[in-house]
């Protein structure tokens, strides 16, 4: 028997990292201690184990992935450090280069071998293990759902992707009933599924793989219910016990919810008070895993008889996107055949328009009525492409606006770099970092996508191209606390002095933006009056505004009386 831990290092992600859940239940199977800790843990915890796995996931979190092993080869024999995922993948001779770690897994894990052991079981096509997400208090916000692949690899191999270094060869991989029934029969039922295929319309297998998902009540019926809250933690702790790892975390966050629900009795007196009787005997007893087992049927049957019970859809969400360029009537019919949502489809370039519409009305004809679109920029488009494809989409989300079949959209902007950047500044042909810049300041307010509210869309992203480009000018402060700088009238004067400004003058004004820090020494230089005004405003700060330091008039003021 070994004792496992499982790392990875300490970025924000929204999904959990699916191939330390795979590696969990190798280790399991063979009697092994596995425990998950997220970011670096400490060196009492690290002495007690045999190996490391490490995972990785964006190449632009290279820095933080090279400090979490250099972390862990202080304290392990380079022998036991494994480390593999997606960067490891992409830059696995950078990263021994810069960290010394030698047990690099390139790619898919699909030979137990590999990791040293007389095994070749395919890791890759082990059942996730839920349990080590309990071991860390980070919450990964998609982290309570099914998450299958029936598919790998993709034979398009676009030049911006990364998935034919990562999964060069596309095979039909179908197992899902497997996979969602083993964590039915674990872990209790989720609500949605998500299939994280590259390309599934390229299986031949699309039909069986959709009538198996179907098969699971992925039927668009509102037929779901949650299951039990407590028999779900009870099964939980006794795995972890089974485990050998600690429950405390779950004993206090299951006090905590029986406690909880203790407040939804309060309209039955008479069975509040003997609920909250039992609890407190459970919460005051000095064995509180004692105390939950001896009272589970009561505590259970209080729970199930009055829990709500609210019967839901479930809904099949295909995260990395369906190949516009596939689908046709037949593919259609059998993806309509479930309740997909959101329905994604990649609108990267602006040549792909007339696929991105056709495929979309096709969807839209077959009742599907939540759509979600990958748009890539900062690789071979031009901003203005940007803002049409952004366009191009809204109004197709609009135009089913007053018709029986009224749909919801969203755009979702991606910014390209090449898959072996380590981070994020690459700046494509077409476009400069000033316009990089603001478009990630407007996505940051907008949380990242584009509603199909075109009143929304106008006011982010500007009702023209030419406003389009004249928000991307703008200083970062003023596209940042628009509605801030608009009231107090700096909008409207930077605005004024912008559209003073010769054709020659914003170009200057735009590589004084992309190549210089605004400070005194640019203030200073050769440059002419008008310029130098404007310029101003890239140094304003909301911040000086909230404090009282500066008033809009006082600024206006100064700039109109520069000489």
């Amino acid at each position: 028997m070994e004792r496992i831990l499982l790392v990875e290092p300490n970025y924000l992600n929204k999904y959990p990292p699916m191939g330390l859940m795979k590696i969990a239940t190798f280790h399991r199977s063979r009697g092994d201690i596995v425990e998950f800790y997220k970011g670096e843990a400490p060196y009492t915890k690290i002495s007690q184990v045999d190996r490391v796995y490490i995972t990785s996931l964006f190449t632009f979190h290279y820095d933080i992935t090279v400090k979490c092993i250099q972390h862990y080869l202080k304290y392990m024999s380079k022998d036991c450090v494994y480390f593999g995922g997606i960067a490891a993948t992409l830059l696995s001779s950078e990263f021994h280069k810069d960290t010394g770690v030698n047990n690099i897994l390139c790619g898919l894990l699909t030979d137990a071998s590999v990791l040293g052991y007389d095994d070749n079981t395919n890791i890759d096509l082990l059942p996730l293990d839920y349990d080590i997400l309990d071991d860390i208090s980070y919450s990964y916000p998609a982290g309570d759902n099914y998450f299958i692949h029936t598919t790998r690899g993709c034979p398009r191999e676009c030049p911006f992707c990364a998935v034919k270094t990562l999964e060069p060869e596309f095979i039909t991989t179908n197992n899902v009933l497997e996979q969602v029934r083993r964590v039915d029969e674990v872990y209790g039922q989720k609500r949605n599924l998500l299939v994280m295929d590259n390309n599934i319309l390229c299986s031949k297998k699309l039909a069986e793989i959709i009538a198996d998902i179907r098969s699971l009540g992925f039927t668009g019926e509102a037929d779901y219910v949650t299951p039990n809250p407590f028999s779900l933690i009870m099964s939980k702790m006794r795995r972890r016990i089974h485990y050998n790892v600690n429950i405390a975390k779950q004993l206090t966050e299951a006090v905590q919810y029986l406690q909880s629900f203790s407040s939804r009795l309060k309209r039955y007196p008479n069975i509040h008070k003997a609920y909250s009787e039992l609890i407190l005997n459970v919460s005051q007893a000095e064995d509180d895993w004692n105390a939950l087992q001896t009272h589970e049927t009561e505590i259970y049957y209080f729970i199930e008889k009055y829990r709500t019970k609210t019967r839901m859809t479930r809904y099949v969400d295909f995260n990395q996107g369906i190949d516009a360029r596939l689908i046709n009537e037949k593919s259609i019919s059998i993806l309509s055949s479930i309740p997909v949502r959101p329905f994604r489809l990649a609108y990267d370039s602006i040549d792909e328009t007339n696929t991105f519409f056709e495929s979309t009305k096709l969807a839209m004809a077959h009742g599907i009525k939540e759509y979600s679109n990958y748009i890539l920029y900062n690789w071979e488009d031009e901003p203005k492409d940007l803002w049409v494809r952004l366009y191009n989409a809204i109004s197709l989300y609009n135009s089913h606006e007053h018709s029986e079949n009224r749909i919801n959209g969203f755009s979702f902007p991606m910014k390209y770099a090449p898959i072996h950047e380590k981070d994020r500044s690459y700046v494509g042909e077409h476009w400069n970092k000033k316009y990089l810049g603001a478009v990630n300041i407007i996505l940051n307010v907008t949380k990242g996508v584009v509603a199909k509210e075109q009143d929304f869309f106008f006011e982010a992203f500007g009702a023209s191209i030419n406003e389009f480009f004249e928000i991307l000018t703008m200083p970062d402060e003023l596209i940042r606390f628009r509605h801030f700088f608009r009231d107090n009238g700096l909008l409207s004067f930077w605005k004024e002095l912008y559209a003073n400004l010769s054709d020659a003058e914003r170009d200057k004004l735009l590589k004084i933006l992309c190549e210089a820090k605004v400070d005194r020494t640019v203030l200073n230089g050769e440059y002419s009056l008008q310029l130098r005004k404007i310029i101003v405003l890239y140094k304003i700060n909301k911040s000086q505004f909230d404090r009282n330091e500066k008033n809009a008039r006082s600024v206006i003021h100064e700039i109109a009386e520069m000489q």
